[in-house]
């Protein structure tokens, strides 16, 4: 979706929403992405959690490391 759509958003529009201090946290189109995600597929946000970190197209669609470190 991200190669043939490109982006709609720019994190700078949400800049004032994050806080200056703490963890970063993640880029607002990565969260509406795995929402999206997450509702096509009926999931739960733990399920959902476990598509993030374990499945390979969902960690693409992320743009995420693909490989895991031990």
């Amino acid at each position: 979706m991200r190669d043939e759509l490109g982006t709609i958003f720019n994190d700078k529009d949400f800049e004032k929403l994050y806080p200056k201090r703490g963890k970063p946290g993640l880029e607002p189109w990565k969260l509406a992405l795995v929402t999206i995600m997450q509702f096509a597929e009926n999931l739960s946000d733990r399920q959902a959690a476990d598509a993030v970190r374990a499945r390979i197209d969902w960690k693409d669609a992320l743009s995420l490391e693909l490989l895991t470190s031990r």
